[in-house]
């Protein structure tokens, strides 16, 4: 497994590869001045929205970011209660400082989504002084049990831990370590908020290597490839301590590699004769499968044949152009228990792709899924 690091003037792209293919591909840029992915900001309450269950909130730039009723804490400690959850009025008010995370970046005309139920993130575990509860990697099938019990163990008050999958593998005094480490760090962000004038930037995200590291186990990196010293700082203390930096002949190759899939990124993609058509919109991404005029027998046969090769295609490039949202895709009609059987593959895809959730076929034959959101798609880059 190799992780392939590409900057440009405005963006830097992490590529995963496997077997010589790139399997995932995230993107940042570098120019934005607005509010990113993970900043931590001592807002200012511009608006409550009781009808809309959200409030908008003052960021210092760029446009206002949405909170949305369930992510207060009082909201997140109503629903650890098992009680009703409270109007946002019950939880802010107009002009008061709120300190907030940025969970997904503005987009076009849209602006940031936030949070209050921060998250810090280091080497095995996601902390987070709010949760009311802790969780384990899907990803870590050994000493589940084990961890759990070290969060009820350790964690106080509102406290919860993600245990992130290299967890699995080390001490508790090195988790205990890594635990308290967050909270002081947290006790620093909240310190430093207290003196500050909303609104105001506390935490600067530390970049595209942190949110990656969320998403995949870096730790089974191999070897890496970077065009920048930046990059190669930012990411090498990410990866196992047996990993190496790429000699220049072989680092040149997987750099161009990685651009020219970047940039030669189509709406139209080929598989065989047939094709996928992808359209990404600000509501959604709709995706047309064609038979490209290829015949497999009977036309039930020829529509379900390329439709499951679809399938495959489609999960392949919802995670290379690192989409996200609501995602409806119009597959070739087929019968009913081919539409079962079509299900059934595309919901086996969430073993492999964590940010997806199949949803099924609609009444009219469309089929729903969701996938959520991290970073920017590669479709803001090219």
């Amino acid at each position: 497994m190799r992780l392939i690091v590409l900057e440009r003037n405005q963006w830097r792209a992490a590529a995963i590869e496997i077997n010589n293919e790139f399997t995932d591909i995230w993107a940042e840029t570098l120019t934005n001045r607005k509010p990113s992915q993970g900043d931590i900001i001592l807002g200012k309450v511009s608006s409550v929205l009781d009808g809309k269950n959200a409030a908008f909130i003052s960021l210092g730039s760029g446009k206002p970011g949405l909170l949305n009723g369930e992510e207060f804490v009082l909201a997140q400690g109503k629903k650890t209660a098992g009680e009703p959850l409270p109007a946002v009025s019950e939880c802010v008010e107009e002009g008061q400082a709120i300190l907030v995370q940025v969970k997904h970046p503005g987009v076009d005309r849209k602006g940031p989504i936030v949070t209050e139920l921060i998250k810090l993130t280091l080497d095995h575990l996601v902390y987070m002084p709010y949760a009311g509860y802790s969780a384990v990697s899907k990803q870590l099938t050994t000493n589940r049990e084990e961890l759990l019990q070290f969060a009820d163990k350790y964690c106080i008050e509102q406290e919860g831990v993600i245990f992130r999958t290299s967890a699995g593998y080390i001490k508790e005094e090195a988790l205990l370590a890594e635990l308290q480490s967050h909270r002081k760090e947290w006790l620093r962000i909240l310190e430093q908020s207290s003196t500050q004038r909303a609104p105001s930037m506390v935490k600067k995200n530390s970049g595209l290597g942190e949110e990656v590291s969320k998403l995949y186990p870096l730790h089974r990196v191999s070897s890496l490839a970077a065009n920048s010293s930046e990059a190669v700082s930012s990411f090498f203390p990410l990866l196992s301590k047996n990993a190496t930096l790429m000699e220049l002949n072989e680092k040149k190759k997987k750099l161009d590699k990685l651009e020219d899939t970047i940039l030669n990124m189509k709406k139209t993609i080929k598989m065989g004769k047939a094709n996928l058509h992808i359209e990404e919109t600000h509501a959604l991404t709709a995706i047309d499968v064609d038979t490209g005029g290829v015949k497999l027998g009977t036309k039930n046969e020829t529509h379900f044949e390329v439709n499951r090769l679809a399938v495959d295609e489609i999960a392949k490039q919802l995670r290379l152009r690192n989409i996200s949202g609501l995602i409806v895709v119009d597959f070739l009609r087929v019968e009913k228990e081919e539409q079962q059987n079509l299900h059934a593959l595309m919901k086996s895809k969430e073993e492999t792709d964590k940010r997806l959730k199949v949803g099924g076929f609609t009444k009219l034959g469309l089929f729903e899924m969701q996938r959520k959101k991290s970073g920017l798609p590669l479709s803001r880059f090219v």
